[in-house]
C-alpha cells in the first residue's frame, strides 16, 4: 500500500477526461491540456487572416522553438519541427555519405523506427550492428565493444521504450565521442519528464505527443551546429533555402543556415500551436520537479510490482529510469480486465510478447498509484 502521499504537480482538471479516468499511460498517449482548445482556437483564427495568416504561424513556431531550446539547453536555431521522430532519423540514414564497410550501432531493444532505416543501406554495404540486452539491460561497455573506427552512427534512446531504462547520457557522449561516430539519441520518452541535454548528442530527435503532452503531427529535431556544421538534408523544398532563383533562375538556390532547412515544406501548425501551449507548463513547472515527482510515483509502482513477483524489465535505480516501469505478465488477460473495472488505463502488450508498461506523470499522483496496485493485486489474488 502507498505510505508516502504525493500530489500531482497539476490539477486533473487541466486535463480532458482525467475526473473519473486514472491516465498512467504517458508512454503511449498522454491526455490533453484543456487549454490546448484555446490554442487550438487561436490557430484557427490566425490561419483564417489570409496572407498575414503565414507569419503568424511561423511566428508561433519560433515561439515554440524557443522554448524547446530551453527544455534541451540549445541554440534555438539548431532546433526545427519535422512531422514525427522518424523522418527525423530517416534524415540521418539518408543524409550521411556512406561507404561501403561502414556500421551503425542500434540495440535490440529499441523501437522500430530505431532500427528499420539503417536496413535500407545494406547495398551500399553498410553493416547493422545489435547490442543484445542482458537481462534487459544494456550496458555501455556492451554498446563500447560494437564501436570501432568504421562506426559512422550510435542510434539509441534515452529512455527505452521496451524496457524503461534511462541511460547516463553524459556518459554516454562521452563513449561515442571518443570515437569517430555520431550519437543519434532518441528522446522521446525523457523529454518532458527528465532532463534532456541535447548537447551531448549529435543529432536528437523526440515525439511531442507523449510525455510533453503535444499531439502527432510534430516532432522535435535536433542538429548540433558545432558538431555538424555542414550537414545537409537529403530532402528539400520550398521551405529548405534561405534563397531561391526564381522562375529566371529556379534550380538556384542557397540552404538556410538553421536547422528549419531540414524542414522542406510547411510545418504542421495546428500540431505546434498545441506544443507551444504544453511547453508553457512544462517550464513552469520545472523539468527537474517532473522528473522529482515521476520518479517517486514510479518508484511506488516499482516496489508493489516487484512484491507482486511479476518479472520487471526497469532497472530499480532512479537514475537508471524515468517515467515507464515495465514488467512482463502471463496473466495480461486477467490484468487488464482488473484495470478496465477500475478506470485505470495503461499501455499493453507489444511486439508479440506480454509486456506491460505503467507510466507515471505530472497530472499523476498517489491516488492513481493506489488504484493501479489494488487492481494488480486482485489480478494476482492477493
Amino acid at each position: 500500500m502507498v505510505t508516502i502521499l504525493i500530489e500531482a504537480l497539476i490539477p486533473k482538471s487541466e486535463f480532458v477526461g482525467l475526473e473519473e479516468m486514472t491516465n498512467l499511460c504517458a508512454g503511449g498517449e498522454s491526455p490533453m491540456l484543456t487549454s490546448h482548445r484555446q490554442a487550438i482556437e487561436q490557430f484557427m483564427i490566425d490561419k483564417s487572416r489570409g496572407e498575414p495568416a503565414r507569419q503568424l504561424e511561423m511566428d508561433r513556431v519560433d515561439q515554440a522553438r524557443d522554448k524547446c531550446a530551453r527544455l534541451f539547453s540549445v541554440d534555438a536555431q539548431e532546433i526545427t519541427f519535422l512531422s514525427n521522430a522518424s523522418e527525423g532519423i530517416n534524415n540521418v540514414a539518408y543524409g550521411l555519405d556512406w561507404k561501403a564497410g561502414d556500421n551503425v550501432v542500434i540495440v535490440d531493444v529499441e523501437f522500430p523506427s530505431g532500427i528499420l532505416p539503417w536496413t535500407r543501406l545494406a547495398p551500399q554495404g553498410v553493416e547493422i550492428r545489435v547490442v543484445k540486452n542482458k537481462n534487459w539491460f544494456i550496458g555501455l561497455d556492451d554498446i563500447a565493444a560494437l564501436i570501432d573506427a568504421r562506426t559512422r552512427v550510435v542510434a539509441i534512446s534515452h529512455v527505452s521504450m521496451y524496457t524503461g531504462q534511462r541511460l547516463d547520457l553524459e556518459a554516454l557522449s562521452n563513449l561515442v565521442r571518443s570515437s569517430n561516430a555520431l550519437l543519434l539519441l532518441d528522446a522521446t520518452h525523457a523529454a518532458g519528464v527528465v532532463p534532456v541535454d541535447a548537447r551531448l548528442a549529435d543529432i536528437m530527435v523526440s515525439s511531442c505527443y507523449k510525455w510533453l503532452l503535444g499531439v502527432h503531427g510534430a516532432a522535435v529535431f535536433f542538429v548540433n551546429r558545432e558538431r555538424l556544421p555542414d550537414f545537409a538534408p537529403p530532402f528539400v523544398g520550398w521551405q529548405s533555402p534561405a534563397s531561391h532563383g526564381g522562375w529566371q533562375q529556379p534550380t538556384q538556390f542557397e540552404l538556410q543556415p538553421t536547422a528549419h532547412r531540414f524542414q522542406p515544406g510547411n510545418f504542421g501548425f495546428i500540431s505546434v500551436y498545441v506544443l507551444d501551449n504544453a511547453l508553457d507548463h512544462l517550464l513552469q513547472i520545472g523539468i527537474e520537479n517532473i522528473e522529482r515527482h515521476a520518479l517517486a510515483l514510479s518508484g511506488q509502482l516499482y516496489e508493489a510490482v516487484d512484491a507482486l513477483g511479476f518479472e520487471l524489465m526497469t532497472p530499480a535505480a532512479p537514475q537508471q529510469r524515468a517515467g515507464n516501469i515495465c514488467f512482463l505478465a502471463n496473466d495480461l488477460e486477467s490484468i487488464i480486465k482488473q484495470l478496465d473495472r477500475r478506470q485505470v488505463l495503461i499501455w499493453g502488450a507489444y511486439a508479440g510478447f506480454d509486456r506491460l508498461r505503467i507510466s507515471t506523470h505530472l497530472y499523476n499522483d498517489s491516488d492513481d498509484v493506489e488504484r493501479c496496485i489494488e487492481a494488480l493485486q486482485q489480478a494476482r489474488g492477493v
